[in-house]
């Protein structure tokens, strides 16, 4: 077994689940948004920023559902347009 740091300062989780007739994440959006982030987080050139499908989170009723660490706080009531704003809050926790 090998151990090694992680390079990234903030990871940002975002529920991608699918649930069959049931409200969920995928079908507001989650999809298109984690791919927007991904590519922006991609661009970077600090890097620190890594942007990860999740499965279900367990807030699909209020909205896409993001965990953030290391801070652990929820993003809740989330939309696909809220990308922009996403990515102001990632730029502050850098900082």
């Amino acid at each position: 077994m090998k151990k090694e740091n992680a390079q990234s300062q903030i990871e940002v989780f975002i529920c991608n689940h699918k649930k069959e007739f049931k409200e969920d994440c995928s079908s507001k959006g989650s999809k298109e948004l984690t791919d927007d982030l991904k590519k922006w987080a991609k661009e970077r050139p600090d890097a620190k920023v890594k942007i990860y499908r999740s499965g279900c989170l367990g807030r699909c009723s209020e909205g896409i559902a993001i965990l953030c660490y290391p801070k652990k706080e929820f993003l809740i009531e989330i939309k696909a347009s809220d990308a922009e704003e996403i990515k102001e809050i990632i730029i502050k926790e850098l900082r």
